[in-house]
């Protein structure tokens, strides 16, 4: 039967977001009255800062269009802001805005020649945003046992296959820290990866949407400290300022005549697509960026708390047998199951989506399975998110903010126990789910 609707064929090749179709999932059970513990989505709710919610009613008359690439202030606050707190040399023409850093990346995708490696499992994201730009997705493999480290010789691997099946791979994607796994790069390497993409002439994009909510223990490194000629960076306000509705991030583009042209490339792109970021928020957002002893604290708090949270989870799940790296950023655990596969087969579960299906039928408890990150179906693999552990209510999340002040050490899981009730709440109904297997 014909119809005067027909589809593009990258139209079936795409779903909707894992991560945000989780997050409806659960409103609508809980809509039912199931009461659903949910660590599917990964949303830094703490309350907006004083400065920028001021900011914002005042720039509420902005209402003219504003310039494709964002507005003066914004790109000359953020560019001094990588300086002071990144160590990246940039200048404010060497940066765009846009409605967050999701639409850049996906820009970037679709204007840079080749195919695109990306580190298995790696956010939800990338993988469509690839196929939408009609490029491959070239999977990088990583050990759960090394802590899903991106090595130079797994590259390697990865470039010699993909050429093989005839791919063409000139583009490389990082996140550190990493969503699913709240891993980070060690300094080392980061150097090793900026090393081998130079040689290789690789592109890297390199997605620091949290790198401010690094725990601690790990210090953030950004590869363009390495590969400054042929790194782009991308970041925003979602994570690290609890402001994922105001849809604004920003890219920051190499030096030279490259970098020139791919931030040109950009701009007339965007100007068919969103022609610019929303001007209040990109008024208030320069506030974000100066330097203030205000926010400092604030991200620094948030950077404790979701690092004393996400800690507190993986003593709870590996005290339970679960298998499970440290987290070193970001609001993200990835357990392993495995050591259950026996048990779980016997309850029909075989691979990542059968568990997350079977934790939130029977168990209650809403989880993104690892093959939604290009982990293996067959993996035991789960990504959870700890930033819905927090009890409503605007005063007890400051409260809880300003508690980290007394942590003593950089590593937060060594200060004394807040109280979450969420969180023990969650560590005990994993508690249940082992129970249920002996």
């Amino acid at each position: 039967m014909s119809s005067s609707l027909q589809l593009a064929s990258t139209a079936h090749r795409v779903a909707t977001s894992a991560t945000l179709e989780i997050n409806e999932r659960v409103l609508a059970l809980r809509a039912e009255g199931r009461d659903v513990i949910h660590l599917g989505f990964g949303e830094a709710s703490f309350p907006l800062l004083p400065a920028l919610r001021e900011a914002l009613a005042k720039s509420a008359t902005a209402t003219a269009y504003g310039p494709v690439l964002g507005i003066a202030p914004l790109r000359q606050a953020i560019a001094d802001y990588l300086g002071r707190e990144r160590g990246i040399a940039t200048t404010a023409d060497r940066i765009a805005v846009g409605p967050g850093s999701k639409p850049l990346l996906y820009a970037l995708v679709q204007l840079l020649e080749g195919d695109v490696l990306v580190p298995a499992p790696s956010w939800v994201s990338y993988a469509p945003q690839i196929v939408l730009a009609e490029r491959r997705v070239v999977p990088v493999a990583t050990d759960a046992r090394d802590h899903h480290r991106v090595t130079p010789a797994a590259l390697d691997a990865a470039v010699e296959r993909a050429t093989a099946e005839g791919a063409n791979p000139r583009v490389l994607i990082v996140n550190s820290p990493s969503n699913p796994t709240g891993g980070m790069f060690a300094a080392a390497d980061v150097e090793a990866l900026a090393d081998w993409a130079r040689r290789r002439h690789v592109t890297v994009i390199s997605d620091e949407i949290y790198a401010e909510l690094a725990h601690g223990i790990v210090p953030h490194v950004s590869p363009a400290r390495f590969y400054p000629e042929g790194t782009i960076v991308t970041a925003g306000l979602s994570k690290s300022f609890s402001a994922g509705g105001w849809r604004l991030g920003y890219a920051v583009f190499p030096a030279g005549e490259g970098g020139t042209a791919l931030l040109s490339a950009l701009r007339a792109l965007a100007s068919e697509i969103w022609s610019s970021a929303a001007m209040p928020v990109q008024e208030a957002a320069v506030s974000a960026f100066l330097p203030s002893d205000e926010v400092s604290t604030y991200v620094k708090r948030s950077a404790r708390l979701h690092g004393h949270t996400a800690g507190r989870l993986f003593k709870g799940l590996t005290g339970l047998g679960i298998a499970c790296p440290r987290p070193a950023g970001a609001f993200y655990l990835y357990p392993d199951f495995a050591p259950f596969r026996a048990e779980l087969a016997r309850v029909g579960v075989h691979g990542g989506l059968e568990l997350a299906r079977y934790l939130l039928e029977k168990h209650h408890i809403a989880t993104l399975p690892g093959v939604a990150f290009g982990d293996a179906p067959e993996a035991l693999r789960l990504r959870l998110a700890v930033s819905g552990l927090y009890e409503p209510g605007e005063a007890l999340h400051v409260d809880l903010l300003k508690r980290t002040d007394a942590f003593a050490s950089a590593d937060p899981l060594d200060a004394a126990p807040l109280s979450l009730p969420l969180l023990e709440r969650a560590v005990a109904a994993f508690g249940e789910v082992v129970r249920a297997f002996r």
